[in-house]
């Protein structure tokens, strides 16, 4: 029998993936739920803080009953909210709200360290409240591209209707893979390709059930060759936008 949470982990890696729902839906405890399971199997997570601050966030794990004690050292935080915490949490850097250089040299020193790390934007609707869309395109697509290239995965959320139509819509054209979030079932789109997943949580625990598609996850949302290519021609082309230079 598949193990679909394991499966779903491993999918994220290789691509930029958005989980939605509306603010009734468990959309934010379910993403905490998978990428507690990857810390806890000694994967780094790095986490972008945006709208909560790191302590809040170790706070939320807890709260969620998912204890990082014997993990903390494979989380790590770039803390770029406004007020940031009077504590700095284990494993912190800073940077101001919305500069970008920071935010994106120090989730690449810390890939240089340790590559094949997830990346928690936390999250793209608070970077769309705090800044306009054009200028958030580029640095972005270039952080997107960036963690591709080191073996990792780009994760977000975003709240339904949080943003207008528009600007939510171009959001998302950013994004490989759009993760809906109900009630009991995930809906995760690729392109034209799409599969539902239903789930429950027991105690602490989720649980996802079988997945409706012929392929599995990671077929479904693998990168081809050609794609693989052209992240790597990105790379090159705008290291030199973000202080990075080009091996």
């Amino acid at each position: 029998m598949k193990d679909i949470t394991a499966e779903l982990r491993t999918a994220l890696y290789g691509r930029s993936s958005v989980f939605m729902g509306s603010a009734e839906t468990p959309t934010e405890r379910i993403v905490y739920h998978i990428l507690y399971e990857n810390i806890s199997d000694k994967k780094n997570v790095i986490w972008i803080c945006l709208r909560d601050t790191p302590n809040t966030i170790l706070s939320k794990f807890s709260s969620y009953e998912l204890p990082l004690a014997g993990s903390i050292e494979n989380i790590w935080f770039v803390d770029a909210t406004i007020i940031g915490d009077k504590t700095i949490a284990h494993q912190t850097s800073r940077c101001n709200p919305m500069d970008y250089t920071c935010m994106i040299m120090e989730v690449v020193k810390l890939l240089k360290k340790y590559p094949a790390s997830l990346v928690m934007l936390d999250n793209i609707g608070m970077m769309a409240l705090l800044d306009r869309l054009d200028v958030i395109v580029r640095p972005l697509k270039y952080l997107d591209t960036r963690i591709r290239t080191e073996g990792g995965g780009l994760v977000t959320m975003l709240v339904n209707k949080a943003l207008p139509g528009s600007v939510e819509s171009e959001l998302l054209g950013l994004i490989d893979v759009i993760i809906r979030v109900e009630q009991n079932e995930i809906h995760a789109q690729v392109g034209s390709k799409e599969l539902s997943i239903p789930f429950c949580f027991t105690g602490s625990e989720l649980i996802l059930g079988s997945v409706n598609a012929d392929k599995d996850l990671q077929e479904l949302f693998s990168l081809t060759s050609e794609e693989k290519k052209k992240l790597e021609r990105e790379v090159e082309e705008k290291a030199h936008l973000y202080g990075e230079p080009v091996d």
